[in-house]
């Protein structure tokens, strides 16, 4: 769960949750077993107490591991209020998702249901220590979390997508792309060999320093035109006995990119390439056009969600967050005011959270932002 952090939009939309409480008897409920309602749509209080945590989590996270959470000051406001606030935003933001996916008629298919079950087993593992003696049932934890993002992430590529009522244009999509990715292919070459019994033996330097020589020709016969990366690579594989070991085009986030990569190819021109020497392989590493791999993007859909999701996902969870407050959510103060914040304290750790539950909701998150990265580049990072 991302929470957003600018405090004059919490303090907004608090402002009017008050003003809807004035006028609703249900904001003064005795029953604290749902922490809001929107017609038939009802959030338990255990989906509200695992915002209020999630949101304790993200304060940790700002002032740091020294320091008293509850006590400290985040973004010149008082930690306790901010975090409440930032529980609220979350409500706020579950209620217009769920109000604007049932309005645009977009349903969850089976594998979305297999997908939302697959993520509550899973992510309820490391939240149910610190939620469940607070009393988050995994149904309102599946609720809040699981059909939360589904529906989020479902209804957010509908309104930025082709027809969508914030579509991104071809060319809006096109410009992020190529400002922030890298599109290069290689071929790599092992610094050890291997026996016919798989066995394998580091090269020795005077070995290593013969093929560097090789590869440093293949790579002044690429850049002069005489000889592409595919030939290099076969000729390559044929000279040494060896199977071919080209990749397939990488398109890879530049900010993500190991910076062995990332320093060799931001000074090639289109189409040039360079030796890169890794720890464990040599890469003759040859850059291209990335409108070139915008093109291949624009073929595979999934890919093109993934972008979507990378380049609005922030901003559009807080316009979830503003539009929130004001769809008419009847709001039970009585129950939320209930929610012991020191005892959410006690269950994630007072001066900051480094349990599993907050580990693994960080990686759960950072999952669902789109990355380009593949295999390859992810193989060349490993071998630094």
């Amino acid at each position: 769960m991302i929470i957003m952090r600018n405090f004059f939009k919490r303090a907004a939309a608090g402002a009017v949750a008050l003003a809807m409480c004035a006028g609703l008897a249900g904001c003064y409920s005795e029953d604290k077993t749902w922490a809001a309602k929107l017609g038939e749509d009802t959030l338990p209080i255990g989906g509200y107490i695992y915002y209020l945590s999630s949101a304790y989590s993200q304060g940790a996270s700002e002032v740091g591991t020294d320091t008293d959470v509850l006590n400290a000051t985040i973004e010149d406001q008082n930690a306790q209020d901010w975090i409440k606030d930032a529980a609220m935003d979350s409500l706020y933001s579950y209620y217009f998702v769920s109000q604007k996916f049932n309005e645009l008629g977009l349903s969850l298919d089976e594998e979305d249901q297999t997908a939302i079950e697959n993520a509550t087993s899973s992510m309820w593992g490391y939240f149910r220590t610190p939620l469940e003696p607070l009393g988050v049932a995994q149904s309102s934890f599946r609720q809040a979390y699981s059909v939360y993002n589904m529906k989020l992430k479902k209804l957010m590529l509908t309104m930025y997508g082709k027809s969508g009522e914030m579509e991104l244009s071809e060319d809006e999509l096109r410009e992020y792309y190529a400002g922030n990715y890298t599109y290069y292919q290689y071929f790599l070459v092992n610094h050890s060999t291997t026996d016919d019994d798989g066995n394998s033996t580091p090269m020795e330097d005077d070995e290593k320093a013969e093929i560097k020589e090789r590869l440093d020709d293949y790579v002044e016969l690429i850049n002069n035109g005489r000889q592409t990366l595919d030939e290099a690579a076969a000729n390559y594989a044929n000279a040494s006995s060896t199977e071919p070991n080209l990749s397939e085009p990488v398109s890879v986030r530049t900010s993500s990119m190991s910076a062995l990569f990332a320093d060799a190819l931001k000074e090639l021109d289109n189409d040039k390439a360079t030796l890169v020497d890794a720890s464990s392989y040599y890469y003759v590493v040859q850059k291209l056009d990335v409108s070139d791999g915008f093109e291949a993007l624009l073929e595979d859909q999934d890919r093109m969600d993934n972008l979507i999701l990378e380049m609005k996902q922030e901003e559009f969870l807080d316009y979830t967050m503003e539009q929130g407050a004001n769809v008419g959510v009847e709001v039970n103060q009585k129950a939320i005011a209930s929610v012991k914040l020191s005892k959410v304290a006690d269950a994630m750790g007072k001066k900051g959270v480094s349990s599993e539950a907050s580990s693994s909701e960080a990686s759960e998150t950072s999952s669902e932002e789109s990355s380009e990265e593949s295999s390859g580049e992810e193989s060349a990072s490993s071998e630094e």
